[in-house]
């Protein structure tokens, strides 16, 4: 039987160990739904979606042939092309949650091996239960913490991930890697585009009901994803990155920031500067400073150099974001050239031409004279200094001000002021080193 070993994250796999506490939603059957509800009283069963997701509980069939089920997590209605089948007879989850709660808490071999039970009938949540309940009474049980994605570390049981970063590795495209390695592979995916592994369309459905479907559907994509290996979860997750609705993008940095592989830390910045919605920019600010990398701040350093003031408005809160004090100098230099453009020549001239002399050639005992002409000009040269538009300086200026105010604790009230802080106390705040540092990868801190 396979083991069920999420390879990151473990905790916060795509669904926990533990049920989370999910938002209950009211399923009220207005008068026409109701009409359609057979007779017939409901009865538990299993309702298997045609997208693989499966849903067990208090299943009630419909004349339209829609089916509406129970679960703990709620009431949902399945329109007719979504059902792919419905078994009447109980589920495996039912009866084994069951069992587990009536199991006693030191019965600690017999709550591993009902988790075995569980994996191998395909109740994952329930097995995934199990196995966290063997780990609260015997915290050492090998079997369980590997189950769960634990490995020891010297005296302590640690995430599969802090094991592997303590070893010098880091998940790059489902992969364990060196860093050179990993930096190889960041250089060659930045130049192809980064399609080794393509995204999953059906995977990608699982996804959009995970982000935005009813807590039952939910909760049941989020079972079905713990069967997709995770280089395709990842690159489906990053192509949902450029999903029509803001919901799904902010899932999928959630998600992106969960896996902790570093392939996604190039889409996540993307994103950070260049989505529409602002949520999915703090959602992706907070996945891409979740990889705790020094140098996470470096991109939206060089987004303030853009000439799209959108870019550089939402490159300022990110930093902000990111509260890495070395960037109070970048701001500063932005907002002192803020409103300097280059410097151009402007020609107001009036050109008039004229016949200048003639060119004589002799042919054929023929004159044949050539007309020269001349250009008479007139008007005035300016040499000027092209400045922004006014949104740059009512509007972006006043971005960079606060991002300054919140990174240095100041209340500057303008530009100017910023700047004049900035020079009297430059000494306070660090700033980038002229050579990049190495990268230090996120060090998981959740205890065994």
């Amino acid at each position: 039987m396979p083991s069920f070993a999420p390879s990151v994250a473990p905790r916060r796999p795509v669904c926990p160990p533990r049920r989370p506490a999910l938002p209950r939603r009211g399923w009220a059957l207005g008068a026409g739904l109701a009409s359609l509800l057979l007779a017939a009283s409901a009865s538990a069963g299993v309702v298997r979606t045609t997208d693989g997701l499966v849903l067990e509980g208090e299943v009630v069939r419909a004349a339209d042939g829609s089916v509406a089920v129970t679960t703990a997590d709620g009431t949902v209605r399945l329109a007719a092309a979504r059902v792919a089948s419905v078994d009447e007879a109980a589920g495996p989850s039912a009866a084994l949650r069951a069992e587990l709660a009536a199991m006693p808490a030191a019965d600690v071999e017999g709550r591993f091996r009902l988790a075995l039970r569980a994996e191998a009938a395909g109740a994952t949540g329930v097995a995934m239960d199990a196995y966290a309940s063997v780990v609260d009474a015997a915290p050492d049980h090998a079997a369980a913490r590997r189950a769960l994605g634990y490995e020891r570390l010297g005296e302590r049981w640690v995430p599969v991930a802090e094991a592997r970063r303590a070893r010098g590795l880091v998940l790059w495209g489902g992969a364990w890697r060196l860093p050179a390695e990993v930096e190889e592979a960041a250089r060659a995916a930045a130049a192809s585009g980064d399609a080794s592994v393509p995204a999953d369309a059906s995977v990608a459905d699982v996804m959009r009901t995970a982000a935005t479907g009813e807590p039952a559907l939910a909760r049941a994509a989020a079972l079905r994803l713990l069967a997709v290996d995770e280089p395709r979860r990842v690159a489906t997750a990053k192509a949902l990155l450029a999903d029509a609705t803001p919901a799904v993008r902010a899932w999928a940095c959630a998600h992106l920031a969960s896996a902790a592989d570093e392939s996604a830390l190039r889409p996540l910045v993307f994103s950070a500067v260049r989505d529409r919605d602002p949520e999915v920019r703090a959602a992706a600010v907070a996945a891409a400073v979740s990889f705790g990398h020094d140098d996470v701040a470096v991109p939206f350093v060089k987004a303030l150099a853009s000439e799209h003031p959108g870019l550089v408005a939402n490159a300022a809160r990110a930093l902000v974001a990111v509260n890495d004090p070395r960037a109070v100098g970048a701001i500063v230099r932005r907002l002192i050239s803020h409103g300097g453009g280059v410097r151009a020549v402007v020609e107001f001239l009036n050109k008039v031409s004229y016949i200048r002399d003639y060119d004589v050639e002799i042919a054929q005992a023929a004159n044949i004279a050539n007309p020269v002409i001349g250009t008479a000009v007139e008007g005035m040269v300016f040499d000027v200094k092209v400045v922004d538009v006014g949104m740059d300086r009512t509007v972006v200026e006043t971005i960079l001000v606060d991002a300054f105010n919140k990174l240095t604790g100041l209340k500057a009230r303008n530009a100017g002021e910023a700047i004049e802080l900035y020079r009297a106390r430059v000494t306070t705040w660090p700033d980038f080193p002229k050579v990049p540092e190495p990268k230090r990868h996120r060090v998981t801190t959740e205890k065994g």
